[in-house]
């Protein structure tokens, strides 16, 4: 599986280089996971693909072309995969726990882009959250932190 994918990395992200980078399977395992949470309601709003967009250019220091390539590759992958086991355990196996807490903002700004947080958005992000051994205190500092920055 996590040959597919870095194939598909390689491919679309940066055809120019010769070998595979980890961090490009970072790079798409963070785009699926944001895009896990925007579609857990089963309506992906507009809003909600400019957040995710805006932090994988800000996160990675991506060109626009870069991202817009990104998200189509973990489109993709989301399509061809019924679980997100590997893209979590790519997470797990290559960030730090700061780094994982700063994926949960993005989560969290993710779902609260259409000015609402539906149950499934919340449940999701639980969910990863959990797969990611963060503790519940920082799901709940996290929340409250992207709430406060919203007013």
């Amino acid at each position: 599986m996590l040959k597919s994918v870095a194939a598909f990395v390689e491919k679309k992200i940066r055809p120019q280089r010769e070998t595979l980078d980890d961090d490009h399977v970072m790079h798409l395992a963070t785009a699926v996971l944001l895009l896990e949470v925007s579609r857990a309601d089963f309506d992906i709003q507009e809003e909600e693909l400019r957040t995710i967009v805006s932090a994988l250019a800000e996160r990675f220091r991506f060109s626009k072309q870069e991202v817009e390539n990104l998200v189509d590759l973990a489109v993709t992958e989301q399509e061809q995969h019924v679980s997100i086991y590997p893209f979590v355990k790519i997470i797990n196996d290559g960030c730090t726990m700061e780094e994982k807490k700063r994926l949960l903002m993005d989560l969290w700004k993710t779902a609260y882009a259409d000015s609402r947080l539906d149950k499934y958005e919340e449940y999701q992000i639980r969910k990863i959250a959990d797969l990611l051994y963060l503790p519940h205190s920082t799901f709940i500092q996290t929340k409250l932190d992207v709430q406060q920055d919203l007013e």
